[in-house]
């Protein structure tokens, strides 16, 4: 699995050292050839994939025309609005809050991860990137704290009540 690691420069570095290479060497063609090959593999059925995805329900699905197929779908109400009517305000707080908090939660898993792994805080005190664990506690606390603060700031503005 560590073939893995290795920067996309390193690896064509290594597919285009294949083709300079002399026959004598020979017995180092299957061990390279074992860190590309996965890579091919992904592309190929990659492509496979996506090919088949488009063409298949060209050939398969049914071609039928109809006033009902014909009419715009939106979220299973019929249209009987102009599209370019105003939202009420409120739609866009709720959305602008859940942005908010799904984003808060994309650094706290990260965060969450590294402080119970051993290659994650630990080592990076170790390496000197950071002089004490309580340092990056401390850290996610005053996150923690400031979306607490925005919850409450939401929650006072009224932001959770449809009214």
């Amino acid at each position: 699995m560590t073939f893995f690691t290795k920067s996309s420069f390193s690896a064509f570095y290594q597919v285009s050292d294949l083709a300079s290479l002399p026959c004598t060497l020979g017995s180092d063609i299957p061990k390279r050839m074992d860190t590309i090959l996965p890579v091919l593999l992904f592309v190929v059925i990659a492509a496979a994939v996506s090919v088949s995805l488009i063409i298949l329900p060209r050939l398969v699905a049914p071609r039928r025309k109809g006033a009902v197929k014909e009419m715009p779908y939106e979220s299973g109400m019929d249209p009987i609005h102009d599209t370019r009517r105003r939202f009420d305000v409120r739609f866009h707080l709720v959305a602008v809050t859940f942005l908010v908090f799904d984003v808060e939660l994309l650094f706290l898993y990260p965060w969450a991860v590294a402080s119970r792994s051993p290659a994650g805080i630990d080592a990076a005190v170790a390496e000197g990137m950071l002089s004490s664990r309580g340092l990056a506690f401390a850290g996610g606390l005053v996150f923690v704290l400031l979306v607490v603060v925005g919850f409450a700031y939401d929650w006072r503005k009224g932001v959770f009540r449809w009214r």
